[in-house]
C-alpha cells in the first residue's frame, strides 16, 4: 500500500532541491515538484515523516534547518494557478493503492 507524503524546504538552494529529487528520482519513486521547494512523493505504508525526513537531512546538500515533511491522508483538495499539466498527478492524491 502507497501513501503521500509532502516535503518542503524554506528558500532551499537550487542545489539542495536538485539534491531532494535527484534522491526520489534514484529510489524510482513517484514523485510532484511543479512549484519549488515543494515536493509531494508517494512512498510505502511503513515510511514515516520522520523516517523520510532522516533520509533527506543526511544527503550531503542538505544544510538547512528548515525542512518541513507532512504526510496527507485521504483526498486532497487544492486549488491555484500553475501550469495545467502540474494538476494532473494532484487529481489522484488519495487515490493510491
Amino acid at each position: 500500500m502507497k501513501k503521500n507524503i509532502a516535503v518542503v524546504l524554506n528558500a532551499g538552494a537550487p542545489e539542495q532541491r536538485n539534491a531532494i529529487t535527484s534522491f526520489f528520482s534514484l529510489q524510482k519513486l513517484v514523485y510532484w515538484h511543479w512549484i519549488d521547494d515543494f515536493w509531494i512523493v508517494q512512498v510505502e505504508e511503513t515510511v514515516t515523516p520522520k523516517s523520510l525526513y532522516a533520509l533527506i537531512e543526511a544527503l550531503d546538500e542538505i544544510n538547512t534547518p528548515t525542512i518541513l515533511v507532512f504526510e496527507f491522508k485521504g483526498r486532497v483538495k487544492f486549488y491555484g494557478r500553475a501550469n495545467p499539466a502540474a494538476w494532473d498527478w494532484l487529481k489522484h492524491i488519495g487515490d493510491v493503492e
